[in-house]
């Protein structure tokens, strides 16, 4: 529609309707100063429009992935752990996060790995952003129907992966030597000294994790009404699993060692808890105790691999080692497994 402006020139106004099936049709406006440009605008934008997700990208336009990972944690996130929520949450500091979701291109995926890469960041930390790009973007393909392009994430994930930019972490295969489990216990035993108001058995919470392969967080789940003592077996609730964040419930067998911290453990009235403390506490003085025995990159965790290093040092098979331990598998559970030639015994 050409219009005559109060300046005595020329506009072009020209709209682009298209109609669909059971739903509104859909237009657009735009002026133009030459009808070229305006017939130019129309064209392409019939074109683009026609195409099979031409209406769907418009609904999604300007929304960016700082705005699908706000809406994916408050959607599906919910019971994420602290460390994993952490991890999603830092994306949205990043460059990439102001990107359109439904205009991200696998060179925008590489730029962010390799500036987190140019910062110092491991193979293994930027592989995790990477992972939780592709889960963002998938569930916004999936259960919000985005038109986002997964082929150029999966693109750039390929690419990344072949250079090494991306890659998973190496296996850590660290135990603690019996002199560093000494100079720890004599740590925690003067601390106990020092501020006996200091609850948190920290030696028996020590010695139990060598006893069980227990986790952190699991030895403060640990029921007493779980607890079975004539057949040394109790239910780890909640266990760790990839998959099943809630309601995997596990029996597991208890060591004489193991049985024998237990009933050593005061019971308080009110509290069903074997270990009624903390698990941020309990990492919290273990840090404190290694960097005041100077002792380098010992983690608690690294206690699940003494514990089961040493079921298989005592001479226990496999499968009898799953009982105590609850690896599901020998692949999983190799990895927790670092023996001391020197304590092999020849046949």
């Amino acid at each position: 529609m050409k219009r005559r402006k109060k300046d005595g020139s020329f506009s072009y106004l020209v709209r682009v309707r298209i109609a669909r099936r059971g739903q509104p049709d859909y237009s657009e406006t735009r002026t133009f100063p030459k009808k070229a440009m305006a017939d130019e605008w129309a064209k392409r934008r019939e074109i683009e429009l026609a195409a099979p997700d031409g209406i769907a990208q418009l609904r999604w336009k300007g929304v960016t992935l700082d705005d699908a990972i706000e809406r994916y944690l408050h959607e599906f996130a919910q019971g994420a752990g602290r460390s994993k929520r952490a991890t999603i949450e830092q994306l949205r500091r990043f460059p990439i996060s102001r990107v359109a979701i439904t205009e991200l291109t696998s060179e925008q995926v590489i730029e962010h790995a390799v500036m987190r890469r140019d910062s110092g960041i491991k193979p293994s930390t930027i592989n995790q952003d990477v992972v939780w790009l592709g889960i963002i973007l998938k569930t916004a393909a999936a259960a919000w129907k985005m038109p986002v392009e997964l082929n150029e994430f999966e693109s750039a994930r390929l690419l990344l992966r072949t250079k090494g930019v991306i890659g998973r972490s190496s296996a850590r295969d660290r135990r603690p030597t019996a002199g560093e489990l000494e100079r720890i216990r004599a740590y925690f035993q003067r601390s106990q000294r020092i501020r006996p108001s200091a609850i948190i058995p920290m030696e028996d919470i020590m010695d139990f994790a060598v006893a069980t392969s227990r986790r952190q967080e699991e030895i403060t789940r640990l029921l007493w009404s779980d607890l079975d003592d004539e057949a040394m077996t109790c239910w780890v609730r909640d266990a760790k699993h990839p998959r099943q964040k809630w309601g995997n419930h596990k029996r597991f067998k208890l060591t004489h060692e193991a049985m024998a911290i237990i009933k050593r453990q005061p019971r308080f009235q009110g509290e069903d808890r074997l270990f009624p403390y903390n698990g941020k506490s309990i990492g919290t003085r273990w840090r404190a105790a290694t960097a005041a025995c100077g002792i380098e990159d010992l983690r608690f965790h690294d206690l699940r691999h003494e514990a089961t290093s040493r079921l298989f040092e005592a001479g226990y098979e496999i499968v009898e080692v799953q009982q105590f331990t609850l690896h599901e598998s020998w692949d999983v559970l190799k990895r927790y497994t670092h023996l001391r030639p020197e304590t092999l015994e020849l046949r």
